[in-house]
C-alpha cells in the first residue's frame, strides 16, 4: 500500500496546480513555476522507485491470475480420476497371480495398447480389417497367431475413408460376428472427436458403454491432430493423454492406434510421445518405393519381439497371411530362384564362384547371391558339401539321390522341399473373366479391392 501511495502522490505532484476558487492558473504560469521550483533529486528517485515497485506488484498479480486460470482449466479438463489402491510390493506379489495372457499371441498381450506405424499406402486399413476379423471371430491373425476374441465390441473410428469404402472393405473380410463391430466413419467430422474437452469425452464414453466397447481402434491419428489445430511434432501427447482418460472412463483396456511413418526412415512420424505411449509398436512396410511391392510386418514392445515377416495379400477376401521372412529373405528368395535355375542345368555341383560367374549378366549383386546361397541351405532348398581348397559346392537338395522340383499338383514327400510362392488365387481371378475382359456380376472386384 505504501508503494502505491507514494506512486500516486508522485503523479499528483506532477499535475498542474488548482486555485482555491477551482480555477487553474494559466498553463504558462504553472509551467514557469514548475521550472523555477528547486529540483530534489533524492525525492524524484524515491518517487520513481515507488512507482516501479507498484507496477511490478501489479504485473505479478496479473501473472498469478493467469497461472491460477491455467491450473483450474487443466483440472477441469482432466476431470475426476479414481486413485488406484496403493500397496507395497510384498502385498502386490501376495495377491493371486494369473498367467500371462495374449489378445493376439506374439503380437499384443492382453490389456495393452498398440501403435501401428505404416508407410503411405502400405495397407494399414487392410491390416486393421484383418485385426478386427480376428478379434471378433477368433480367426488366427495373419493365418498364424492365436487370438482370444474380445468380450464385447470392437469400435473402429475411421478418420480418413468414406463410409462407402469402409463398408466395402470390411464386407470383403466376411466377418461372421459383424454385430460385434461398431464402425464410426468421421471423415469431414473429425473435430467432433475432441476428447480433450470433458463434456465431449463424456458423450463418447456414454456411446462406447452403450455399445459394450471392449477394444478401440483409431485409423488414423494425423487427421485428428489437424482438425484440432495441434502440431504433429509437439502436441500429439495431448490427444494420447485424453485417449487414456477416455479408455479408463469407458472401461476399455485395449486399443490400436494407426499412424503414418515419415517419408524417410521407418519410424512413427512426429512427436516422440507417439513412440513412448504404446506398449507395443507394429511397423508395416513395403519392400521398396513401388506401391505394389510386397508388404512386411514386424512387432516389438513389452513382452513382444516378432521379427519381420512377409505378408501375402488375397485381393478377393482382403485377408493377409504370413508367407515368408524379412525383406532380406525376400531378396534372397528372388536370387535363389535364379541360383536353382543355374544349378539345374547340370547334375554336377557348382561352387559359389561358379554360380556368380553364371549370373554375371544378371542384376543380382554378388553379396545377394552369397546371402541367397546361405538362405537356400538354411531353408532346405540347397545342399552344400566341402570341395577342394576349402570351396563350398552347392546343388539343388537331393531326395533319395534324385534331383527334382516339387510338382505344383502332386504333394511332395520331401520334408525339406522348397515351397514356391503361390499365385493360384490371382490366376483363378484372371480365368474368371468373360470374353470381353469383364467379371461376372457375382465376382466383380473394383480397383480398391486389388490394392492393400
Amino acid at each position: 500500500m505504501g508503494a502505491k501511495h507514494d506512486y500516486l502522490v508522485a503523479k499528483l505532484a506532477a499535475m498542474p496546480p488548482v486555485n482555491f476558487d477551482g480555477t487553474a492558473p494559466p498553463p504558462t504560469q504553472w509551467a514557469n513555476e514548475a521550472r523555477e521550483a528547486p529540483a530534489d533529486p533524492e525525492q524524484d528517485a524515491e518517487r520513481s522507485r515507488a512507482g516501479h515497485e507498484w507496477r511490478v506488484r501489479d504485473e505479478m498479480d496479473r501473472e498469478r491470475a493467469r497461472r491460477d486460470a491455467r491450473t483450474r482449466l487443466a483440472v477441469e479438463a482432466r476431470g475426476t480420476c479414481a486413485v488406484p489402491e496403493i500397496l507395497t510390493l510384498r502385498d502386490r506379489l501376495a495377491r493371486p497371480q494369473t498367467a500371462a495372457q495374449w489378445r493376439i499371441e506374439g503380437y499384443q498381450p492382453a490389456d495393452t495398447r498398440v501403435l501401428t506405424a505404416a508407410q503411405f499406402k502400405a495397407g494399414k486399413t487392410t491390416l486393421t480389417g484383418n485385426v478386427i476379423r480376428s478379434l471378433v471371430d477368433g480367426a488366427p491373425f495373419l493365418g498364424r497367431a492365436a487370438v482370444t476374441p474380445v468380450n464385447g465390441s470392437v469400435i473402429l473410428i475411421d478418420f480418413e475413408m468414406s463410409e462407402r469404402l469402409v463398408d466395402s472393405w470390411l464386407r470383403d473380410q466376411a466377418i461372421v460376428r459383424d454385430d460385434h463391430v461398431v464402425v464410426i466413419p468421421l471423415r469431414g467430422r473429425v473435430a467432433s472427436f475432441d476428447i480433450r474437452q470433458p463434456d465431449v469425452r463424456a458423450e463418447w464414453v456414454a456411446r462406447f458403454r452403450a455399445r459394450a466397447g471392449a477394444y478401440l481402434i483409431l485409423d488414423c491419428v494425423r487427421p485428428l491432430l489437424d482438425a484440432l489445430g495441434l502440431d504433429e511434432h509437439r502436441d500429439a501427447g495431448q490427444v494420447l493423454t485424453a485417449l487414456d482418460a477416455l479408455m479408463a472412463e469407458a472401461g476399455i483396456t485395449e486399443a490400436l492406434v494407426v499412424h503414418h511413418m515419415g517419408h524417410t526412415g521407418e519410424r512413427s512420424r512426429g512427436d516422440s510421445r507417439l513412440r513412448d505411449w504404446p506398449d507395443v509398436e507394429w511397423r508395416l512396410m513395403r519392400q521398396d518405393d513401388n506401391p505394389a511391392s510386397t508388404r512386411f510386418l514386424t512387432a516389438y514392445g513389452r513382452d513382444v519381439d516378432m521379427s519381420e515377416a512377409r505378408l501375402e495379400f488375397d485381393p478377393v477376401t482382403r485377408h493377409l497371411t504370413v508367407a515368408g521372412g524379412s525383406r532380406r529373405d525376400a531378396a534372397s528368395e528372388t536370387a535363389l530362384d535364379a541360383i536353382r535355375d543355374v544349378l539345374l542345368t547340370t547334375s554336377a555341383p557348382k561352387s559359389g564362384r561358379a554360380v556368380k560367374a553364371a549370373l554375371s549378366d544378371s542384376e543380382i549383386p554378388k553379396r545377394t547371391i552369397d546371402e541367397a546361397l546361405r538362405y537356400g541351405v538354411r531353408m532346405g532348398a540347397l545342399s552344400v558339401t566341402d570341395g577342394p581348397r576349402g570351396a563350398k559346392l552347392y546343388r539343388v537338395f537331393q531326395c533319395s539321390g534324385v534331383f527334382h522340383e516339387c510338382s505344383g499338383t502332386v504333394p511332395c514327400e520331401c520334408s525339406r522341399a522348397y515351397i514356391a510362392r503361390n499365385t493360384e488365387t490371382l490366376e483363378k481371378l484372371s480365368e474368371s473373366k468373360n470374353d470381353d475382359g469383364t467379371l461376372d456380376a457375382n465376382e466383380e472386384v473394383d480397383d480398391a479391392r486389388r490394392t492393400y
